[in-house]
């Protein structure tokens, strides 16, 4: 639902401007408007106070882009979120489809001090719960995966991360929680329906997605099983 009204700050803006950049997507108003759930002339003052301040540029296809400052202050505000999502599940222990809210909450929260503490005790952690990298880590989105509906009936994948637009619903990670569609857990693909709706099974576990829903998920297909050479 989109909403008349902007209650997002500078930071939520850079970071889905991040996040729609890492995901290949080209960002532009309309985009941004759909994802942050306000009206398009919301977005566009908001863009023209974010130009001013030097954070992002609009090029000539009236692409959004994140100046160098603008990254840096972007890149921060997601490494917090996600390294608080992380904290949430490993330490507190808070229920997987509930990160991404609570940490949004979180995050803001987090001097430099603690967020040094909370990387300590993370240790070897390198991306959220919902597999996408934390900046300064080192790590980085692997080449290799495909998207979910990209596959056929009969194959099977490892799911290694779910985009940030699928992290803005609640109800739809509970849901993935439910079903076991977790990064690091195995899914074959049953069926495919003509509409392009799958049905999934994870351990036994089965349960239905959209094309909505698929192309947001990122799959590492699963390696073949060799017998054993006769002897």
């Amino acid at each position: 639902m989109t909403r008349t009204s902007d209650s997002h700050g500078t930071d939520d803006y850079l970071e889905a401007v991040y996040e729609m950049h890492e995901e290949g997507v080209e960002v532009v108003q309309v985009r941004l408007s759909e994802r942050l759930g306000v009206s398009r002339a919301a977005v566009s003052e908001k863009v023209q106070r974010l130009v001013g301040m030097k954070l992002v540029e609009v090029d000539d296809e009236r692409q959004i882009v994140l100046t160098p400052h603008g990254r840096a202050v972007a890149e921060d505000a997601v490494r917090r979120h996600r390294m608080a999502e992380r904290f949430l599940i490993d330490v507190l222990k808070l229920p997987w489809h509930m990160a991404h809210e609570e940490a949004e909450r979180f995050q803001d929260a987090i001097s430099g001090e603690i967020e040094q503490r909370i990387l300590a005790i993370l240790g070897d952690s390198s991306t959220c719960p919902h597999g996408n990298p934390i900046p300064g880590t080192g790590a980085t989105i692997p080449t290799d995966l495909i998207s979910l509906d990209q596959m056929t009936p009969g194959e099977e994948a490892d799911l290694v991360r779910l985009t940030e637009d699928v992290e803005l619903h609640t109800d739809v990670l509970r849901y993935f929680e439910e079903h076991g569609l977790m990064p690091g857990n195995r899914v074959r693909i049953v069926e495919v329906a003509p509409d392009g709706t799958m049905t999934l099974d994870v351990d036994g576990v089965k349960s239905s997605l959209g094309s909505e829903l698929a192309d947001n998920m990122w799959m590492r297909r699963a390696r073949a099983r060799h017998a054993n050479p006769r002897r």
